[in-house]
């Protein structure tokens, strides 16, 4: 669960605490390198595929089979690789046959990470963070990027004030430290005791835009507290035994064979993390497909959505014409438990979903990678 540093007493001032769950995908990752690489290499499936091409590796691979049959199909995402996976597992392959192959694509995988995300890469996005204070405007202005219809329904603004803790949970499904990066808050950007008589540290605007229902304008400013922190649930690229590829499905837990490629059994979601659902005001989804193999997280939030006072806001990347009922669409089915409820159940989440459109040209406050000079 969130520690709670209003009870704990070592930061004067605390009013209340504001718990933000982000969940982050290969999106921002793929948007990192495209702005600080020429060769146009990122993370995502295709270009891992092209890799194994361009290494020559075992085309007898079960899984490279595979990825060869997404490629002629369109399929795209990383969650299209691992749902692969899960149809190998529901056919007559032995488990270890399949273990031994994902193992061999994993190994290539970490190769493939450490040549595109170079420490040339980090420097460059180190250099920037440094110049433009991105860490610290994103997670204060990102109300500004809701439209006026949602920011008008939505709960959280009203929760915000003066000398409040917001305090960031970030969940971060990529390998990669480019978020960490990114996100740090470093003595460039951040101060944490910058005034004698009080410890706020942090400035939360509530209403960037101005938009007339709350009493509160574009000029409010709350004087605030922040914490952060960061979890990789699927391993980090420093530790490659680490690297979990998977499925995500709790009726797997009574087959040993079949847990070896349960990622939430390994990654020991439950014990871990579900505890932290029970205390969240605001969860955002950044860069993600919303696919079912990460099933686990998605139907967390939507328990939390139906029976809590949370809300979710997905930022999502739109390549293509899409409606937002359509993304709270793909949000609803990737949760399995949707079948255990009701319309008027599932209407009541949707409610409380909000979405942000987004790509490398819009002006999102959240992650954006604009400098100064530019925005």
């Amino acid at each position: 669960m969130f520690k709670n540093y209003k009870d704990e007493g070592y930061i004067r001032g605390i009013k209340e605490q504001n718990n933000i769950m982000v969940f982050i995908g290969n999106g921002f990752d793929i948007s990192i390198l495209k702005k600080y690489r020429e060769d146009g290499l990122v993370s995502s499936y295709s270009k891992f595929y092209d890799f194994l091409c361009y290494k020559g590796f075992d085309k007898k691979n079960l899984l490279y089979k595979k990825m060869e049959e997404d490629k002629k199909n369109n399929k795209e995402n990383w969650s299209d690789f691992e749902c692969s996976l899960g149809e190998l597992l529901q056919s007559n392959i032995h488990t270890n046959t399949l273990e031994e192959a994902l193992k061999e694509i994993q190994g290539m995988f970490l190769l493939f990470l450490n040549e595109i995300v170079t420490p040339e890469v980090l420097l460059k996005l180190n250099n920037d963070i440094e110049k433009n204070k991105w860490g610290k405007k994103a997670l204060g202005r990102f109300l500004g990027d809701l439209s006026r219809d949602d920011y008008e329904r939505m709960s959280f603004p009203q929760k915000t004030e003066h000398y409040h803790m917001y305090n960031y949970l970030f969940v971060n499904f990529n390998y990669t430290s480019l978020f960490d990066n990114y996100i740090y808050l470093d003595k460039y950007q951040f101060e944490p005791h910058p005034h004698k008589t009080v410890d706020t540290n942090f400035a939360f605007y509530p209403n960037p835009n101005g938009f007339n229902k709350t009493g509160i304008d574009e000029r409010t400013i709350w004087s605030s507290f922040i914490m952060t922190d960061i979890v990789h649930p699927h391993g980090y690229q420093n530790i490659p035994r680490s690297l979990l590829f998977g499925i995500e499905n709790n009726e797997y837990i009574s087959d040993r064979a079949l847990n070896r490629f349960n990622k939430s059994y390994w990654a020991q979601d439950n014990p871990k993390y579900k505890s932290y659902f029970n205390d969240v005001e605001l969860f955002i989804i950044y860069g993600t497909s919303i696919g079912e193999t990460d099933n686990w997280w998605w139907e967390n939030i939507f328990d939390s959505l139906l029976n809590k006072n949370s809300e979710l806001i997905i930022y999502f990347y739109k390549d293509k014409d899409i409606e937002k009922d359509d993304v709270k669409s793909i949000f609803i089915n990737a949760c399995k438990i949707r079948n255990e409820y009701t319309e008027e159940d599932i209407n009541k989440v949707k409610e409380k979903i909000y979405i942000v459109f987004y790509n490398e040209t819009s002006s999102h406050k959240l992650f954006a990678l604009k400098n100064d000079e530019d925005a």
